[in-house]
């Protein structure tokens, strides 16, 4: 591989990981709007 790829794919690695962090929050708050027992995990198992 050429150092020119690995450098390019090293300098674009930070930019990915912020946007995955930022879509992954923005979908979690989503979530606990729309079902807020997901929080607490009551909405797949409901406690007794």
């Amino acid at each position: 591989m050429e150092p020119r790829y690995l450098l390019k794919y090293f300098t674009m690695l930070p930019v990915v990981a912020t946007l995955a962090v930022i879509v992954l929050a923005v979908i979690f708050i989503e979530l606990n709007y729309i079902f807020p027992g997901l929080q607490y995990g009551t909405f797949f198992h409901p406690l007794p």
